[in-house]
């Protein structure tokens, strides 16, 4: 197993639920950038905190937690500004 993966076998398939619903969320959101920001604001901040608990999720079944979570949970920011509580620990101003 490697450390991308589960902390446990068992986890496995919650695991890649969790990368299904992160990945299709994140093409819903991009897709709602590109018609229009201001438009889909309400849509957008409601797929972002999806997002934001898909990637806290991830980093709890994962063998290493946020340190080995994909380079796309990383790299995601909301785009409008949100509570810190309820965003992953590695987002969380100082």
């Amino acid at each position: 197993m490697n450390q991308f993966g589960p902390k446990y076998k068992t986890q496995l398939e919650s695991l890649n639920v969790i990368d299904k619903i992160f990945f299709k969320r994140l093409r819903l959101r991009n897709f709602l950038i590109e018609e229009g920001k201001e438009r889909n604001k309400n849509e957008i901040k409601s797929i972002d905190l999806q997002i934001a608990e898909c990637i806290k999720k991830r980093a709890k079944f994962t063998k290493g937690g946020f340190n080995f979570i994909p380079q796309e949970m990383w790299s995601w920011r909301p785009l409008f500004s949100m509570d810190d509580r309820l965003l992953p620990k590695i987002l969380k101003s100082n």
